[in-house]
């Protein structure tokens, strides 16, 4: 049972992602200046835990500099598998004929994956405005003035609401997610995306999905032109699912009085205190995942048990992770340990 549980807590945090990323920029153009200063702000806490994995933050570094070197000629890859995909007639009515709309296509889709392999939170700030300044017209032409963010937020809420059926009800993917292999993992979540937003896209929610289908484009066709690009600039998609690690660990929070707790746990010695974290909401996670301290001399865990003991005046980094501590970790704070205390917290 706690085995299904870690890969549907995997699963969850890795889809939860993807709905998001795949289609949030879309209605940049259309935001108001507070609301991309808003998003600005939420989005920067990805960061700030990307800083601290080093790998990481080189892959994405990586990436940004070949998609800034990518050739943008029409006829060089990815650009005709990209074309078979998104260059369809109706685009090419709505863009201004087919050069036109091929060169904006161009522009469209690296300017997206700039904002999605932004390096930095001074990059991403930099690369969102861009966006939003210069491919205004071009959003506004495909899919209309009445495709705003709030009724995207609305509707991504939906589908996000519909990822756990999703994935409780796909046996052979959850069985795919005991590897621990990310890249195996992002296969399976693609399929759960799919699913997810097409669940949602019903009554009121389903002007995203007629918006698509009028140009002849759909969740799947965004997706797999997004993994064109990546392919050329983000091998292996290391850079992806290293901003994957970094929203996740953002959305992360240690649970203290049942309370979300920053990273900084202060304790005194002899007391214990149950291991509990909350990942997207789900409160569960720390019963789940495994954990570790750096040094046992200030505190220790029982990694059977969840709980956390108090030993002697100290601090310690504490780690919460899914197989292995030095690449997959999702949580890790600080226990600071004072003067005795005894006894348990709960």
């Amino acid at each position: 049972m706690r085995m299904i549980l870690r890969k549907q807590v995997t699963a969850l945090m890795l889809c939860t992602l993807m709905v998001f990323s795949v289609t949030f920029t879309l209605a940049l153009p259309t935001a108001q200046a507070g609301t991309v200063n808003d998003v600005g702000k939420q989005l920067e806490k990805v960061y700030d835990q990307l800083v601290l994995d080093a790998g990481g933050k080189n892959d994405v570094a990586a990436a940004q500099v070949k998609l800034a070197n990518l050739n943008r000629d029409p006829n060089s890859a990815p650009w005709p598998d990209v074309f078979a995909i998104l260059l369809t007639d109706q685009v090419m009515t709505r863009l201004g004929g087919e050069v036109a709309a091929k060169n904006k296509i161009i522009d469209f889709v690296c300017d997206l994956a700039a904002v999605q392999y932004s390096a930095n939170k001074g990059d991403l700030r930099k690369n969102m405005e861009k966006f939003k300044k210069k491919h205004a017209s071009t959003v506004t032409a495909l899919f209309g003035s009445d495709f705003t963010i709030d009724y995207l937020y609305d509707y991504l809420q939906a589908a996000k609401e519909e990822v756990p059926n999703v994935i409780t009800n796909d046996v052979s993917g959850l069985i795919a997610l005991a590897s621990g292999d990310y890249r195996q993992i992002r296969n399976s979540v693609k399929g759960w995306l799919r699913d997810a937003l097409t669940k949602a896209a019903t009554g009121q929610y389903s002007l995203f999905e007629n918006k698509l289908g009028a140009l002849g484009w759909s969740i799947d066709k965004l997706t797999d032109a997004k993994d064109l690009v990546s392919a050329q600039v983000d091998p292996g998609y290391a850079g992806e699912i290293a901003l994957m690690k970094a929203y996740v660990r953002s959305e992360t929070h240690f649970l203290k009085d049942e309370k979300q707790w920053d990273h900084n746990i202060n304790m005194k010695a002899g007391n214990t205190l149950p291991l509990k974290l909350s990942i997207f909401g789900f409160p569960l996670a720390g019963y789940v995942l495994h954990w570790k301290v750096d040094d046992i001399s200030a505190a220790t865990v029982n990694d059977s048990t969840k709980t956390l003991t108090a030993v002697t005046k100290g601090k310690t980094k504490l780690q919460a992770y899914l197989n292995n501590p030095d690449t997959d970790w999702v949580y890790q704070g600080t226990v600071h340990v004072t003067g005795g205390g005894g006894g348990s917290i709960k």
